[in-house]
């Protein structure tokens, strides 16, 4: 007659789990919270090299160029997200959308330029201070781009 032996390796995340050295959800929030707010200047300052950049390339058009749009695009639209900026988020998924319905290289620069033009209005103190400005300026954008997609 054989002998059954079991065996049950000790798993990390068991001793984890028992263990009272982590922190809780609402503190990891927290602290996540903090450490967004030591990085949003930096950010946001890179969100505005971005939307310069798109002005460049909308300059420039092409294929290539309209592939560095939607790559420039598709960043503000997350970093936008994460600091909770939502128009400006929304715009840069507009500008993404439009650049991924249509052929890319057939999306008319003046497009990526109105796109940049409504990120850069949304960046402005001026402008970003209002909602009600900041919704109309998505608003029109939606129907430009909207133009854009049924044109193409």
């Amino acid at each position: 007659m054989s002998v059954v032996r079991r065996f049950f390796p000790e798993v990390r995340l068991k001793q984890l789990l028992a263990s009272n050295n982590g922190i809780r959800a609402d503190e990891a929030l927290v602290r996540a919270g903090r450490n967004l707010d030591e990085i949003r200047e930096a950010c946001l300052l890179g969100v505005d090299a971005k939307i310069e950049r798109l002005v460049e390339l909308s300059a420039v058009g092409g294929e290539e160029a309209s592939d560095q749009c939607y790559e420039a695009a598709n960043e503000i639209f997350a970093e936008a997200g994460v600091f909770g900026l939502s128009e400006l988020s929304a715009v840069a998924h507009s500008l993404c959308s439009l650049l991924s319905v249509t052929e890319r290289a057939k999306v008319p620069a003046a497009a990526i330029k109105v796109h940049a033009d409504a990120m850069r209005a949304l960046r402005s103190p001026s402008v970003a201070q209002h909602q009600k400005v900041r919704q109309a300026v998505l608003s029109e954008l939606q129907t430009l781009a909207q133009r854009f997609t049924n044109a193409a």
